[in-house]
Parts: structure tokens; C-alpha cells; sequence
């Protein structure tokens, strides 16, 4: 139990999350890829299987490098693309970014561990920061196409 004053006793856990949540929340940002590749490009059926199939993996094994494989996968299929920036290439960075980070810290979060939402605090912080300059260079480069 945390004290009133908010302040945990040395050696014990402050407020958690389960272990299942990183994964969740990789399984999320593996959508959001999948969604933003098959709206930005003109993928065929079978290059977004292999998409979906690679993410999947992804989602499934994140200590393997099938995360690696999967953004791979996506940035192939953004050379494919027509060229344009759109919408959708914000939702791009945002998903590749996303799974990036959540791959990582799913390879080393067991899915039965908790972890303690402070120790994911510095990890957030960079992803916000990060998202937020590369947000502003996509609309930055929408604005001059």
C-alpha cells in the first residue's frame, strides 16, 4: 500500500501495470501500422498479408526480431507509395514509432511481470518529444507538397 503522501518505501513497488499491457499496447501500435500502410500505399492483397502476417509475429514474439522484420515490411511498402504525404503518413510515423518503442520494452516486460508505471515515465517522455518533432516535420513537408 502506498502512504497518503504518495512517497513508496524503499524496496517496494509503487503503482503498476500488468506485464500483458506492453503487449497490448504493442498489439495496438502493430494495427495502427497496418492501418496507416494500407491507407498511404497501393499495396496488392498479398503485400498487405505479408503485413499483417509480419505484425502478427511481431506482436506475438517481441523479443524475436520480428518486430524489425515487420517495420521492414512497411517502410518497403512506403517506397511502393505514389509519393504523396498525406494524413496517413502521419499515422505512419506514428505507428512505426510506437512499435518500435513497445517492441522494446515488450522483449524485456514478461507478460505475468508488473511494472512499475514509473519506470515507464523516461521512456513515454522520449516518445512524446520524439513524436512531437517528427509530427511537425510531416506537416511540415505536407505543407510544402
Amino acid at each position: 500500500a502506498v502512504p497518503r503522501d504518495g512517497a513508496v518505501p524503499p524496496g517496494a513497488l509503487g503503482p503498476a501495470l500488468p506485464g500483458w499491457v506492453v503487449r497490448a499496447a504493442l498489439a495496438a501500435a502493430v494495427v495502427m501500422m497496418v492501418l496507416a500502410v494500407a491507407g498511404w500505399t497501393s499495396v496488392s492483397p498479398f503485400g498487405l498479408l505479408v503485413v499483417v502476417l509480419a505484425g502478427g509475429s511481431a506482436a506475438a514474439l517481441p523479443s524475436s526480431h520480428a518486430a524489425t522484420a515487420f517495420l521492414a515490411v512497411c517502410a518497403l511498402c512506403g517506397l511502393a507509395a505514389d509519393g504523396a504525404i498525406t494524413g496517413w503518413l502521419s499515422l505512419a510515423v506514428l505507428g512505426a514509432h510506437a512499435t518500435h518503442v513497445a517492441a522494446a520494452l515488450a522483449a524485456v516486460v514478461p507478460m505475468r511481470a508488473r511494472v512499475e508505471r514509473a519506470a515507464l515515465r523516461p521512456a513515454l517522455r522520449r516518445f512524446a518529444l520524439a513524436q512531437a518533432a517528427g509530427q511537425v516535420l510531416v506537416l511540415l513537408a505536407w505543407a510544402l507538397s
